[in-house]
C-alpha cells in the first residue's frame, strides 16, 4: 500500500486528492453473491475482531503534517486512515488557546472554566495540539466513507470519561462505536452490518461511559514500550537490537500493563530516542525505517506468539511510512493486497446490421490494491457480431476507486436478432463478470419506384 520510496510530498497530495472524492454505492451485476472486503480483505470478514492484527501508530495525533514539534509521526490521523492504519495510540488534554498560535495544559480541576477546551496533545499542548472534537469528526467522515473499515483507540485519559464521551458524540463518532462485549467479539462482517465499528479502550479510567473500556483492566494486554536510548550511536544500536535480534525478541515479548489474559494483544514496537526535555523524547525516522520493515515486525510479532500464545491485534510504530507496516501486517493475517472490482450492469444495444454497439462499464475497486493492467473482454454470439479485441484499463486503489471503460463491437452485415453480450473484466488477481444483450436488425430495402408513362 506505502513504502518508504514515495516521497512525503507525494504522499500528501495524493491523501488531498482521495480527500476530495465523493463515494457511492452502485447497484452492480454481482453484488448479490460477492461480500465486498472488511479492512481491505474478503478473507477477514469472517474472523472475529480479535483474530485480527491491525497496523497501529503509537501517539498517532502527534505528527509533522500539522507541525507538531518532536513528532512521532510524518502524517496526520486522516492522513494515515487513507494510507491504512486502522489503530491508534493517541493522548488527551484539557487545554486553553492562548491566543497566539499556542495552546497551554489546564488541569482536570479547571476543566470548566472559561475558555478550556479538549486536546490531542503529548504531554505538552504546547509541543502540539489538535483540537479534539474537529479531528474525531474527520475520523467520522471517513468512516462514512469508507463502509467497511474497523478501527480501534486506544486512549491515554487525560480527560474525565465523561468529557470524552460528549466529544465522541458531538463529532460523530458515536455512531459508529462499538457496543459489544470484549469478552466475545463479533467477526468484521458482523460489526460492519451493525455500524459498531469503533473500538474505544481507555488506558486508564473509563467512568460510568458504557462503551469506553478499560483496556488494561481486562480487554487488552501488551509488551513493554519503553526502550529508552541516549544520544551515543553505540547505545541506539543496543536499543534497537532488542527488537531485531532474534536472541532478544522473546524477552522484548514479556507481559507488561494488562497481565496476560486480554482478548486483544497490542503490540508496542518502537525505540525511544534521546530525551530532548522534561518528560519528552525525540523518535528518529532513521530507526523507524530499520524497525518497521516487514521482516522485522513478522519475526518480533512470530516470538509475541510463542511466549504470548496469539498474534497480535494491534502493531503499532513510530514513523509509520518508513519501512512497510501494512506489508507486514497483511503477512500477519495471512491475505494479500489486490483489487475487489463491482462493475454496474451496461445498458443493452440495439444497432443495423453491419454497424458497431459501443457498451460502457464503470467499475468500482474496494480492494487494497490497484489494478495498472485491467482487462475488459468480451463473448458474443457469434452469429450477430465479431468477437472484439480486449482492451486494458488503469482502476485506482481509493475504497472505492473508479474507472470507466468501453468496449465496440461490429455486428456482422447479415446478422439479425437478439443475443447476450457478456463482460469480464480482470486483473490484479479479481474478475467479475457482467452481460447485457445486442439486438441487430436487418436493414429494409427500399423497393425500387415504378416509372410511369
Amino acid at each position: 500500500m506505502m513504502n518508504s520510496m514515495l516521497g512525503r510530498k507525494s504522499l500528501l497530495w495524493f491523501a488531498a486528492a482521495i480527500s476530495v472524492l465523493t463515494f457511492t454505492t452502485v447497484a452492480t451485476a454481482n453484488a448479490a453473491s460477492r461480500e465486498r472486503p472488511c479492512n481491505g480483505s474478503v478473507d477477514l470478514c469472517s474472523r472475529t475482531f480479535d483474530q485480527v492484527t491491525l497496523p497501529g501508530t503509537h501517539n498517532s495525533m502527534s505528527n509533522e503534517e500539522y507541525g507538531w514539534l518532536i513528532p512521532n509521526q510524518h502524517y496526520s490521523i486522516p492522513t494515515q486512515l487513507d494510507y491504512g492504519v486502522r489503530a491508534f495510540l493517541v493522548d488527551t488534554h484539557y487545554g486553553k488557546d492562548n491566543g497566539d498560535g499556542t495552546v497551554s495544559n489546564v488541569p482536570k480541576a479547571q476543566r470548566n472554566d472559561p475558555g478550556v477546551k479538549m486536546y490531542f496533545c503529548h504531554e505538552y499542548c504546547s509541543l502540539g495540539f489538535s483540537e479534539l472534537i474537529p479531528e474525531l469528526a474527520k475520523v467520522a467522515d471517513f468512516l462514512s466513507s469508507h463502509p467497511r473499515e474497523v478501527l480501534a483507540f486506544v486512549v491515554q485519559d487525560g480527560l474525565v470519561p465523561e468529557d470524552l464521551a460528549t466529544a465522541v458524540t458531538d463529532s460523530g463518532l458515536i455512531d459508529y462505536v462499538y457496543r459489544g462485549s470484549t469478552e466475545q467479539y463479533p467477526t468484521l462482517s458482523e460489526m460492519i452490518s451493525t455500524n459498531q465499528r469503533v473500538v474505544m479502550l481507555s488506558e486508564n479510567d473509563t467512568g460510568d461511559v458504557p462503551w469506553y473500556h478499560d483496556g488494561y483492566g481486562g480487554p487488552m494486554q501488551e509488551t513493554p514500550y519503553d526502550f529508552r536510548y541516549g544520544n551515543a550511536s553505540m547505545q541506539t544500536q543496543v536499543a534497537m537490537a532488542n527488537l531485531t535480534e532474534t536472541g532478544n525478541l522473546y524477552d522484548s515479548c514479556q507481559p507488561n500493563r494488562g497481565g496476560t489474559t486480554g482478548k486483544l494483544f497490542l503490540m508496542n514496537h518502537w525505540v525511544n530516542g534521546p530525551l530532548v526535555g522534561p518528560g519528552n523524547i525525540a523518535p528518529d525516522p532513521a530507526v523507524a525505517a530499520v524497525l518497521n520493515q516487514p521482516d522485522v515486525l513478522v519475526n518480533r510479532a512470530t516470538a509475541c506468539k510463542q511466549r504470548r500464545g496469539m498474534f497480535p491485534t494491534i502493531v503499532a510504530v513510530d514513523d509509520f511510512g518508513e519501512g512497510d507496516l501494512t506489508d507486514a501486517v497483511r503477512q500477519l493475517n495471512g491475505v494479500t493486497a489486490k483489487p475487489f472490482f463491482e462493475v454496474t450492469r451496461t445498458k443493452n444495444a440495439t444497432v443495423r446490421a453491419g454497424r458497431k454497439a459501443t457498451y460502457r462499464l464503470a467499475v468500482s475497486n474496494w480492494g487494497d490494491a490497484e489494478s495498472a493492467l485491467t482487462k475488459v473482454c468480451a463473448t458474443v454470439p457469434a452469429r450477430l457480431a465479431v468477437k472484439p479485441k480486449c482492451r486494458t484499463f488503469f482502476v485506482p486503489q481509493a475504497n472505492p476507486g473508479k474507472a470507466t471503460t468501453s468496449l465496440t463491437i461490429a455486428s456482422r452485415g447479415k446478422g439479425k436478432g437478439t443475443g447476450p453480450v457478456k463482460f469480464t473484466i480482470s486483473g490484479g488477481g479479481d474478475s467479475v463478470t457482467t452481460s447485457a444483450s445486442l439486438t441487430v436488425k436487418q436493414v429494409k430495402k427500399k423497393k425500387p419506384k415504378r416509372n410511369r408513362r
